[in-house]
């Protein structure tokens, strides 16, 4: 009785640790920016804890903090990025102190929901700039 107990609890206690373990980010991936239907542009590139941006160059990404929901990115000194994250893989970064302005920016994950949605978007908005002119 006591081993069939142990054995419950133990299963129990494994289903918590799964649940408090996939509500992190699995940011894993590469994250293009949507010009129009036609360009997609491979800008942000991350592997586990690391990767790489391109904003006006490419530059490291040395640490993400998905618990704080921050970027920090290598651009001569260190930036703390402010980040959000869609599980239908869109990636915004508030890009403030890379700038020196206000810049938030989505990214969209390669081969996700979103892309595809921001893709037929960018498709259809082109179909009515044709169709207006």
């Amino acid at each position: 009785m006591k081993k069939k107990l142990f054995a419950v609890l133990l299963m129990v206690m494994s289903v918590f640790l799964l649940v408090a373990c996939s509500s992190k980010d699995d940011l894993d991936g590469e994250y293009y920016w949507v010009r129009d239907a036609d360009y997609l542009q491979t800008m942000v590139t991350i592997k586990g804890n690391s990767g790489t941006i391109d904003v006006d160059g490419t530059y490291s990404i040395t640490n993400i903090d998905t618990d704080k929901k921050q970027i920090t990115v290598n651009a001569g000194s260190d930036y703390i990025l402010p980040y959000s994250y869609n599980e239908d893989g869109s990636l915004t970064i508030v890009e403030d102190s890379l700038y020196g302005s206000s810049a938030k920016v989505t990214y969209y994950k390669k081969g996700s929901k979103a892309l595809k949605e921001e893709v037929k978007k960018a498709k259809e908005e082109e179909a009515k700039k044709k169709n207006n002119n």
